[in-house]
């Protein structure tokens, strides 16, 4: 069965390439980036040609239900709130550029572009006064510490993050220095941080410390302006850690967590479980509708976000937790008496859920289950999974998170099969 990122390519591969503007999408010398279709289409000739072809993957998983009406985004380009640029030194010449999602691609990168079509400007403005500056010989051995440059936020304001391999007393006249140079030039950055990765991981805000880092030692250490990044969604505000999870498209997130109330049918009768709630997006939004709030976390980091967002908020029918989400765990959570009507929401990382979870999940015989995927290879298996625990879903809806890439949110809401 053709996967989705394979119909999609193949919906997109005869429209002729767009005009691009100066610095747009290419190289200086003028090669033009492929990692996405922004560069190749408009948002308008994406949206009509988007549904068939997920309409086609959803029909092939044999669910039996249709799919609800694709969701655009209202952006369609200069959305992304975070990207990133990986360092590279070739030869004498130090770059950032974007680099490929897997290992074939990554053979075509990196690549040095100018103007990313689905990021903000703010962000270009950023890679290019970092990149232009370590360029210089003077700089060169500053640079050789350099993994990435990541950038949160938009044109309004934005933080950056440094990901080095070394950050110390011997380096920080240095990195002061480039911070004081790129925060002159680009007045947008509000906040600069720098993240340590003595492995040089292949992602870009991992990495296990070393063994001469103590415990207490931060991840993320600041050097400019603001401590947390902050957005609303329909009135709620929100604000986080530098290395707290985000959603990439905050334009359509009050679309995104307004359907997920609507799907639920939330009423004051309801105990909701927030499973992978990060610094509280649905939690916190969904609260005011519901008896009571548990949102479960693995990171502490975004649990203090979350709880420091409930205080902020006054939400008094929120807890957090920080803790794997295994069966174990689950079992814990959702095996007692609990008054009200169970409901639960997941958005677990791209990976899926841990093996068992489901189960334990289907055991305690919630009303109502929304399952929100990001990476649409592992749906036919975890729905599966749902079937076999006695599961189906009912609705499915498309959101256009991520416009201008292969990849699609699905919101699947599950009933009880029997």
């Amino acid at each position: 069965m053709p996967t989705l990122s394979e119909r999609l390519h193949s919906a997109f591969a005869p429209a002729a390439p767009r005009p691009l503007a100066a610095g747009e999408c290419r190289t200086p010398a003028g090669k033009r980036c492929g990692l996405c279709f922004a560069g190749r289409i408009t948002y308008e000739t994406e949206t009509a040609q988007k549904p068939a072809p997920l309409d086609a993957f959803w029909s092939a998983l044999g669910t039996g239900i249709p799919l609800e009406p694709f969701v655009p985004s209202p952006l369609g380009r200069l959305y992304r709130t975070v990207s990133k640029r990986k360092a590279f030194i070739r030869g004498r010449t130090f770059t950032l550029g974007l680099i490929g999602t897997d290992d074939e691609s990554e053979r075509s990168f990196p690549m040095d572009v100018g103007q990313c079509a689905i990021e903000p400007a703010v962000h270009a403005s950023v890679y290019s006064v970092v990149q232009t500056y370590l360029q210089k010989r003077e700089n060169s051995s500053l640079a050789e510490e350099f993994n990435y440059v990541i950038v949160k936020g938009g044109d309004e304001a934005a933080t950056v993050i440094f990901n080095m391999n070394h950050f110390s007393s011997a380096n920080r006249r240095e990195v002061n220095r480039i911070s004081k140079h790129l925060t002159g030039r680009v007045p947008a950055v509000k906040g600069l941080f720098v993240f340590v990765d003595e492995e040089r991981s292949r992602y870009y805000l991992s990495g296990r410390p070393t063994r001469s880092e103590r415990p207490s030692t931060p991840r993320a250490q600041k050097l400019f302006g603001t401590d947390l990044l902050s957005h609303s969604v329909s009135g709620t505000p929100f604000r986080y850690s530098p290395l707290s999870f985000s959603q990439t498209n905050h334009a359509i997130l009050p679309e995104f967590t307004g359907r997920a109330a609507s799907l639920l049918q939330l009423s004051k009768d309801d105990a909701l479980y927030d499973l992978y709630c990060g610094y509280g997006l649905f939690s916190l939004t969904l609260a005011p509708q519901v008896r009571s709030v548990t949102g479960v976390e693995l990171s502490r980091g975004s649990i203090s976000d979350a709880i420091a967002n409930a205080r902020r908020l006054r939400a008094e029918n929120v807890k957090f937790l920080s803790a794997d989400i295994s069966p174990a765990m689950m079992r814990r959570l959702l095996g007692g008496a609990e008054k009200g009507t169970r409901k639960v929401l997941l958005d677990p990382p791209r990976s899926g859920t841990a093996s068992g979870v489901i189960d334990v999940i289907a055991e305690a015989r919630p009303a109502a289950v929304l399952h929100i995927f990001c990476n649409p290879p592992v749906i036919a298996s975890e729905l599966q999974r749902w079937k076999n625990a006695g599961y189906a879903p009912v609705t499915a809806v498309p959101f256009d998170m991520f416009p201008g890439t292969d990849e699609v949110e699905l919101m699947v809401l599950l009933r009880r099969s029997a």
